[in-house]
């Protein structure tokens, strides 16, 4: 077995974006839950093969497998503008357990209005982090900017959430046969 050649290229995904099941591979690496719980030691060692290999230094023994875990690991947790290292609640493998859980939470607190301001903020607040954590890292932008996306988004979202469920209450329930 010889050493991992230099020619693989790990700025795009792996697998075929043409295609409906290399966009779905590509997707569900990017967003595995899993990567959550990998400690920083892990991390940092995956940080370490992506920018050595970038760098033409091939770890011995890596594989092309591991090289791609590493990278998938990588993207997972470093922003790709700036190399830092993402707020957990922030990275994209956050989306699925967060947004079941917060929308569960709607879901379930939504009869009296200060649950369905509580969630519809929690909710903003989530999206402004994860917005934030994955911005486009040489755009510039202002606290007061942050500050009046995140107040518009969220005022938003709670007249919103009031305004149907008012309307919700005082709509008759439709009649039967």
């Amino acid at each position: 077995m010889g050493e991992l050649p230099l020619d693989i290229n790990i700025q795009e995904p792996r697998w075929d974006q043409g295609t409906f099941l290399g966009r779905a591979r590509h997707f569900f690496t990017v967003t595995d839950p899993r990567n959550l719980l990998l400690s920083g030691a892990k991390l940092e060692a995956a940080r370490n093969i992506v920018q050595n290999y970038r760098a033409g230094v091939v770890t011995p023994g890596l594989t092309e497998d591991q090289l791609w875990r590493a990278k998938y690991v990588y993207d997972s947790a470093f922003h790709p503008d700036t190399g830092e290292k993402v707020v957990l609640i922030g990275r994209m493998s956050a989306q699925v357990p967060m947004n079941m859980t917060i929308t569960g939470c709607m879901l379930t607190f939504y009869r009296k209005t200060p649950t369905v301001v509580f969630w519809q903020w929690v909710n903003q607040s989530f999206n402004a982090i994860v917005n934030y954590s994955n911005r486009s890292g040489d755009a510039p932008i202002s606290v007061r900017q942050l500050g009046t996306a995140y107040v518009s988004a969220t005022t938003g979202a709670v007249v919103t959430a009031l305004g149907l469920k008012s309307f919700t209450k005082s709509s008759s329930p439709p009649h039967g046969p």
